[in-house]
């Protein structure tokens, strides 16, 4: 390669790979680091990520050698014990200024202190789903982490808790934020025991506290949210549920008609009000971001307000907004010059005509929900135009969509990278077949639960598709020959429930697909188990695999796997394999 070509500087190796790579997972640097040993060094020192699993234990040391930039560490599929692994990267001389350990059965408290003596620039930990997360741990966390910026201590299960204090509460939480002055970012989303007390001494004593989330709060109530937003100016994003609960109160709608910094607002679940909306309205805030999902007793003419006067919005969820008609999205549309995201999930009567007038009007979208909505085919709606803008449209649900409604529908967005049709019980094989010849750019696509598709036509080479989903599908072994032949880029393949494939199927796709890196087999039963040794041997590629059935597999054949780069799950434990949504 230096012989025939003149020699780039590596910041230019890097500049171009890291373009090419935008919106693509990491895995990708691997065929570029076999191209020579300059581009495994430049690969090298743009990971940055580094996602820890039992699979990877062996491998650690090497890793950290290796990978000498990393700055982001996620524990959060990791079963084993975390106190040795912490100790070991605080150990490692790496730089890390993000760790993930949520999900995990118990707190690493001397771990996190040995990690916290090392890791001085650790700026975010993520918490979230701990198995038991007293007082006590929140103390230990300001402890070892005095310069954290963002931490998520979401949702902890606390199994124990009516045996011992196991609970976040007020005093726990007051000793946290007086040992984190940089806090900026803070979810406390379903820590019960948490009161107004505490929120507003967050945005008191940490003045650079600009998003918090508070989902599932019972006792944080509007009077404390009222005196949080007051209290610090530069608050710029809430999350909160059931605001309005029994009734709204005043003090709450006159505080949003001074606020002035607010760019996220997410009120999920709560009952709001025209007269609320039309306070957020007269602030003119700089929203950009605006969830009222299955949001109640707010009508057409107070969003609409909202929106005309806020015409920054770039993420619209207005999901279950049963008011909302086709004629009023078209109403709402010439509001959002800006809007990059929107959800009109379970709006009922909205149809494919709401779905093609965003199209036209709204010039930046890329991403749409329109779950369990009205779609099907439209004899009256004008469809010639072409939306090359869009890459993400989710329409689950949508039973009445047939196979040529979802033709038309692809036909317009041609530059279509995820596309899910989950449960759409109305299309077919042809009809996929007719959206796979129009969007050729397809990464991502999910057909899970769609009975009337029992093959699928593939006419040519989708060499972009990475993920697809085709659980509880009537398929057979011609679909996973052609799936093979057709897309031999494929990284994450779900069978789930696909009760007619079988060995020889599966063997089709494992031959062709050379990058495959996780398959789920769970409860395909025409599919014996013996043929998990030779996938893991013949495609080195793969990581991941959900076995057929819950045959158990001796811990000396899982360690054979496991050494050999594969993790094999027989527990049902990996249902819902990581694809690239």
């Amino acid at each position: 390669m230096e012989e025939n070509f003149p020699s780039l500087p590596e910041e230019c190796w890097e500049l171009v790979f890291t373009f090419l790579l935008r919106r693509r997972h990491s895995h990708h640097f691997e065929s570029l680091s076999l191209v020579c040993k300059q581009f495994l060094s430049i690969t090298n020192k743009l990971r940055t990520t580094l996602r820890i699993s039992d699979l990877t234990i062996p491998a650690i040391p090497r890793i950290y050698s290796r990978f000498r930039q990393l700055k982001r560490i996620d524990l959060n599929n990791f079963k084993g014990v975390l106190d040795g692994l912490l100790s070991e990267i605080a150990r490692s001389g790496l730089d890390i200024e993000s760790l993930d350990i949520s999900n995990q059965k118990s707190f690493p408290v001397a771990g996190l202190m040995a990690l916290g003596s090392a890791m001085r620039n650790l700026r975010v930990l993520l918490c979230s789903k701990i198995r038991l997360l007293p007082d006590e741990h929140l103390v230990v966390i300001a402890k070892a982490f005095p310069n954290l910026e963002e931490l998520d201590i979401s949702y902890p299960m606390n199994v124990l808790a009516c045996y011992c204090r196991g609970e976040v509460t007020d005093s726990g939480f007051l000793a946290l934020i007086q040992g984190l002055p940089h806090l900026c970012k803070v979810n406390l989303s379903g820590n019960l025991f948490v009161t107004d007390k505490s929120l507003i001494a967050l945005s008191t004593e940490c003045m650079m506290l600009r998003e918090i989330a508070i989902f599932d709060c019972n006792f944080i109530t509007q009077s404390g949210i009222a005196k949080a937003l007051c209290q610090n100016p530069n608050l710029s994003s809430i999350s909160a549920n059931w605001i309005g609960i029994p009734s709204l109160r005043s003090d709450l709608i006159v505080l949003f008609a001074s606020v002035k910094n607010l760019t996220s607002l997410d009120l999920y679940e709560s009952i709001i009000s025209d007269e609320l909306l039309n306070s957020v309205a007269n602030s003119c805030l700089p929203l950009k971001k605006l969830v009222l999902s299955r949001c109640h007793n707010f009508s057409l003419s107070g969003i609409s307000l909202l929106l005309y006067k806020n015409l920054l919005i770039e993420w619209l969820d207005l999901e279950a907004a049963n008011f909302l008609t086709d004629e009023s999205v078209k109403e709402l549309s010439e509001f959002l010059p800006l809007v990059k995201f929107i959800n009109l999930s379970n709006c009922s009567n909205l149809t494919c005509s709401s779905l093609f007038t965003l199209a036209r009007n709204c010039p930046t979208l890329t991403d749409i929900n329109m779950k369990i909505v009205n779609l099907k085919k439209e004899e009256d709606c004008t469809t010639d135009f072409v939306n090359t803008q869009l890459m993400s449209l989710d329409l689950s649900g949508n039973k009445n969509l047939c196979n040529e409604g979802v033709g038309k529908i692809a036909s317009i967005f041609p530059n279509l990278e995820l596309l899910k049709l989950n449960h759409c019980v109305g299309i077919t094989g042809e009809g996929i077949g007719e959206v796979l010849k129009a969007c050729t750019k397809i990464r991502h696509l999910e057909l899970n639960f769609c009975t009337g598709i029992k093959n699928l036509v593939m006419d040519s080479e989708l060499s972009a598709m990475e993920a697809l989903r085709l659980q509880r599908l009537a398929i057979e072994d011609s679909t996973l020959a052609m799936v093979g032949r057709r897309c031999p880029s494929l990284l994450h393949l779900d069978l789930l429930g696909c009760s007619k494939v079988t060995t020889e199927g599966v063997m089709e796709v494992v031959r062709n697909c050379r990058g495959l890196r996780e398959i789920n087999l769970w409860d395909c039963c025409e599919i014996d188990c013996s043929v998990i040794p030779w996938m893991v041997f013949s495609r080195p590629s793969l990581r991941e695999i959900m076995q057929p059935n819950s045959l158990l597999l001796s811990s000396n054949l899982k360690n054979l796997f496991l050494r050999h780069g594969c993790l094999v799950y027989n527990d049902g434990s990996l249902l819902d394999l990581k694809g690239l949504s």
